[in-house]
């Protein structure tokens, strides 16, 4: 039996809401044809989703390290992205995988694929580091994992960088939102993505 794909992702603090889960399991549901399961790591667990404690102990986008110390396959999303094409692909990816970043040298971990052999990831972070890598998470990642092998560009553009304004891009399977506006500000396509599954 194929053990179902395990999609993850992390929410610490208040900065985004419950919705912001809700929604982001709805696009990952609507767009991904194989068996997974859907858990939040939170450090405010809520009904509806599975949610489980963080792993780690880390203020903001730094608590996504405490994924690497899991050890196991998984499909990393951030909160502020917009499904918006077919994800089975990243299913059967077999490297640990990540975004080249738009602007800057190095990565954006708003989209990952883990292994569950990048455990040094991890290992190697002290808390007292934080203030050494202003860039956050994806700039301790990239020094870590330098030769990481990124995604297509055409499956995670940025909706500034790219200019999503009109449309997602055709080929794209999620539309990046990092830093302002986010997908709660907009409508057009990004409302019509950004949606519920109606109850059942």
């Amino acid at each position: 039996m194929r053990v179902p794909a395990l999609v993850a992702c992390v929410k610490q603090g208040e900065k985004y809401g419950p919705e912001y889960v809700t929604r982001l399991r709805d696009g990952v549901a609507r767009h991904m044809t194989v068996p997974h399961r859907f858990v939040c790591f939170t450090d405010t667990p809520f009904d509806g989703v599975e949610c489980h404690p963080l792993p780690a102990d880390l203020p903001g986008w730094w608590a996504k390290l405490g994924l690497f110390k899991l050890g196991r396959r998984l499909i990393y999303f951030d909160l502020d992205v917009v499904v918006s094409g077919n994800l089975t692909a990243l299913a059967g990816l077999n490297r640990f995988s990540i975004i080249k970043d738009w602007w800057l040298p190095g990565f954006n971990s708003s989209v990952m694929v883990l292994t569950g052999n990048e455990r040094s990831v991890w290992s190697k972070f002290r808390p007292e580091f934080i203030p050494d890598y202003p860039q956050g998470d994806q700039q301790w990642i990239t020094a870590q994992l330098p030769d990481a092998f990124t995604f297509p560009p055409e499956w995670f553009p940025s909706f500034k960088a790219d200019k999503c304004f009109e449309s997602a891009p055709e080929h794209s399977k999620a539309v990046i939102f990092h830093g302002n506006p986010k997908p709660h500000e907009l409508g057009g396509w990004v409302a019509d993505e950004w949606r519920q599954l109606p109850n059942p």
